[in-house]
């Protein structure tokens, strides 16, 4: 009896979701995280806890990168990055989102995902990137 009960509580707890996990990451958040990975590039000893945030983080950048390379990020109808001919390497993609989220710590505990496209957007935009110079606050009605 005991074995089963003890088998039911380990399906449960692997079962359950971790809202944790489930919750959308701040660009408070992520831009502690990036920090992180800011102080490696720049040779900074790091903590064993900001060498995992940095991991992290340019894990996150790659995956935005290779998402981006594999078909057209589109905000409703507008294509929402053009990277240059060569790409954008993740350092500089690192850069772009950092000084984004200082620039604008009034949308950091906004979702992280969102700043990250919109400070790429900025970075490299087309001609008609949907967050070109649009007015303060006029960004979180087409990115969640």
């Amino acid at each position: 009896m005991r074995k089963r009960l003890n088998l039911l509580l380990l399906v449960f707890a692997l079962l359950a979701p971790a809202s944790h996990a489930l919750a959308a990451m701040s660009g408070e958040e992520l831009l502690k995280r990036c920090h992180a990975a800011e102080k490696s590039l720049k040779g900074e000893p790091l903590s064993n806890a900001e060498a995992h945030d940095s991991m992290w983080c340019m894990g996150y950048i790659s995956g935005l990168l290779d998402g981006f390379s594999l078909g057209d990020f589109k905000v409703g109808d507008v294509k929402a990055v053009c990277p240059p001919e060569g790409g954008i390497s993740r350092g500089d993609a690192l850069q772009a989102i950092i000084r984004w989220l200082r620039e604008h710590p009034e949308d950091q505990r906004k979702n992280g995902r969102r700043g990250a496209v919109i400070a790429l957007s900025k970075t490299y935009g087309c001609s008609a990137a949907p967050f070109a110079d649009k007015p303060a606050g006029g960004e979180s009605s087409r990115l969640p």
